[in-house]
């Protein structure tokens, strides 16, 4: 999720991290940014955001993260990646408008990236460029993201 203010980034950035780990946790948010650390920076995982009327994170086919809250000041989620991918997704605007919401994030498929990760990069230690980057490229969308909001009353 994208934030205008860099104050907002870097509280969310530090939301994530757990004193003494070099990793930090998978999903953390402040204020109005949620960040998810996805499980290779190479992957590009599938995002579906949904608005929900309430708190839902029963399916059981995703692993859901512990439930957070979001301070949205426009009522509108924007997913962002680092610059050096291409996302193409839409603004999503919650029906419930600007304030607290509450999220839930699920998740699937990050041990099968994480191990294909490790053969891949193994695998393409020397080979030609091509060659790796659709090796990469394979393993796009085998991590996949749900998150859910809904308002909170405040």
């Amino acid at each position: 999720m994208a934030a205008d203010r860099p104050q907002d980034q870097r509280a969310a950035f530090q939301a994530s991290r757990i004193p003494g780990s070099r990793a930090g946790r998978r999903v953390a948010a402040a204020g109005p940014v949620l960040v998810v650390r996805c499980a290779h920076q190479y992957t590009r995982p599938r995002i579906r955001v949904e608005a929900v009327a309430g708190a839902r994170d029963d399916d059981p086919q995703w692993h859901w993260e512990e439930r957070m809250r979001l301070v949205l000041p426009t009522g509108v989620v924007l997913v962002d990646t680092d610059p050096t991918q291409v996302l193409d997704m839409p603004p999503v605007h919650l029906a419930g408008g600007p304030g607290v919401h509450g999220l839930a994030v699920g998740h699937v498929g990050r041990a099968e990236v994480q191990e294909a990760a490790r053969r891949v990069a193994e695998e393409t230690m020397t080979a030609p460029v091509a060659r790796t980057i659709a090796a990469w490229r394979s393993l796009d969308g085998v991590e996949r993201y749900l998150i859910r909001l809904w308002p909170l009353a405040t």
